[in-house]
């Protein structure tokens, strides 16, 4: 008998862990083997179960997990990260996918799909959920997904660093740093870079 893949499960509300837990277990191809309800857990938990698979809610307590997803795919490129999550807002879908989930789907979608979706994921396919309306082939309408650029300026501003010390950190001069916030700020329809990192934050961009 084929082994069940192993599921690292992260999801801070207790009734849906149990939810999914049961609908995964009940499979004959996967099994979880650990649970997290905060980001500071997760990494003892990758080194201590050694998953196929997590499961990820990108709105737990901690850590921005995308940061983290982004480091998972580097060190271990062999797991599979699938969020599950309510989120979805273009803005977010599209930073998932920049920090290379494998596959992105809705706590609002069947549950009962979820081991197939997982198998089709197992087999090399990325799957989104049919419940997003994506636009691949350009930026979503609302114009908020922020560039290279302009992203670390908004983790170095999260981080509280000065227009110059940002500017000394990326190259940048002190006026340029000021107008590329200058931008965000229109652009996430901020009056203050408190609000423009709390909108960024809201986004899952830092």
């Amino acid at each position: 008998m084929t082994p069940k893949k192993k599921v690292l499960l992260v999801e801070d509300h207790a009734v849906t862990r149990v939810g999914v837990k049961h609908v995964v277990n009940a499979s004959n191809d996967f099994e979880v083997v650990g649970e997290a309800e905060h980001s500071s857990q997760i990494a003892g938990l990758l080194l201590e179960t050694k998953p196929d698979f997590v499961l990820l809610d990108l709105r737990i307590p901690g850590e921005n997990v995308l940061n983290m997803v982004k480091d998972w795919k580097k060190d271990l490129p062999q797991l599979k990260v699938v969020t599950l999550t309510m989120l979805d807002e273009q803005p977010i879908v599209h930073s998932a996918i920049e920090a290379g989930v494998d596959g992105y789907l809705l706590k609002s979608d069947d549950l009962s799909s979820l081991t197939k979706n997982l198998n089709e994921i197992a087999s090399g396919k990325t799957v989104y959920s049919k419940n997003l309306k994506l636009s691949f082939n350009r930026k979503p309408q609302d114009g908020k997904v922020a560039n290279k650029k302009e992203k670390q300026i908004l983790t170095l501003l999260g981080h509280g660093k000065t227009y110059q010390e940002i500017g000394t950190e990326i190259g940048l001069s002190k006026r340029t740093v000021e107008y590329h916030v200058g931008r965000l700020k229109d652009r996430f329809n901020a009056k203050t870079v408190a609000e423009l990192i709390g909108r960024a934050k809201e986004q899952m961009l830092i």
